[in-house]
């Protein structure tokens, strides 16, 4: 007797932070048929760094943004959120074993099950994917914009004082640290699934690409899936309703929206064009010029395989 859960598709889009990921996603939330899941390994991924005494008893200083973020998370446990009553779950869930069970499942009346989550958090754990249907997909961002994206939210949030271009962003908090830039965990997994038969010619979009010519991106993101377009999909409501019809920890998405991590995407109604012009390598802070040649090349060949704006 076949699953029922085999006919149901597992799309899987992977990202590095600040690489319009989240935007997508609650655009997709309004694509006919579709259950998305927000980022669930890596919440495992944090979860784990949260059990791991040798990380968690380093002084505050060092631990900077992290310790801010699972304080936050263990305040709201058992309490009444903003997306409280919908399919958000508890963050204590989220093992890498409990994902892969979970995914696993049907989803009753959905024909496609969307996964939006970091490359990173899956690297060292591909055994945890889900062993039904999956397709693989990539939102890529060139390094200059999305490290300096990621640099200006840490300053923000971990209030910085003091000159900042002394800030030291992989040295600040172990969520970034230099081991995630110097293993080109996107293109690492762009290779594996490629190269193991997952997926022989896996559908990249780029981020700049989405901004700015959304109609045409979105279209053949969504065609390549096999999912029919309609014109209505490139707006929608830009309420935060639709953030209760997700999958994920509930804690993770309270913090992130409280923080304002996820505030712009929450509140999208549509792609907004970039004008915003990219940074010149000279104009990079030291940080990132310490590690963006990790993730440059592998940017750039995974570029020249894109869904293009033509």
């Amino acid at each position: 007797m076949s699953n029922p859960a085999d006919k149901q598709t597992r799309i899987f889009l992977w990202c590095w932070p600040r690489s319009i990921s989240t935007c997508l996603e609650k655009c997709l939330s309004f694509v006919d048929g579709i259950q998305p899941w927000h980022e669930p390994y890596t919440v495992a991924y944090n979860g784990e760094l949260m059990a791991n005494k040798a990380v968690m008893q380093q002084d505050d200083a060092t631990l900077g943004v992290v310790k801010q973020f699972f304080d936050m998370v263990n305040s709201i446990k058992d309490q009444p959120t903003e997306f409280s009553g919908g399919k958000l779950m508890p963050f204590e869930n989220f093992t890498y074993p409990w994902i892969k069970s979970q995914l696993e499942q049907e989803e009753p009346g959905k024909e496609f099950i969307f996964i939006k989550d970091m490359a990173l958090a899956i690297y060292d754990h591909l055994d945890d994917l889900p062993d039904v249907p999956t397709r693989h997909t990539f939102i890529i961002r060139h390094p200059y914009r999305f490290l300096t994206s990621q640099r200006k939210q840490f300053l923000r949030l971990g209030n910085i004082q003091g000159n900042p271009a002394d800030f030291d962003m992989f040295k600040a908090s172990p969520v970034m640290s230099e081991e995630m830039f110097t293993r080109d965990y996107m293109h690492l997994l762009w290779k594996h699934v490629k190269e193991s038969g997952k997926e022989p010619d896996p559908i990249i979009i780029d981020a700049e690409d989405l901004m700015n010519h959304p109609e045409k991106i979105l279209s053949g993101y969504l065609k390549a899936l096999g999912i029919p377009y309609h014109d209505r999909y490139v707006t929608w409501d830009e309420s935060e309703g639709s953030i209760k019809t997700w999958k994920g920890a509930l804690e993770q998405v309270v913090v992130g929206r409280r923080t304002g991590f996820f505030e712009k995407a929450f509140k999208s109604s549509r792609f907004l064009p970039n004008t915003h012009i990219m940074p010149k390598k000279e104009e990079l802070t030291n940080d990132i010029l310490r590690m963006v040649d990790h993730v440059l090349p592998g940017y750039e060949e995974m570029f020249e395989h894109r869904i293009k704006p033509e």
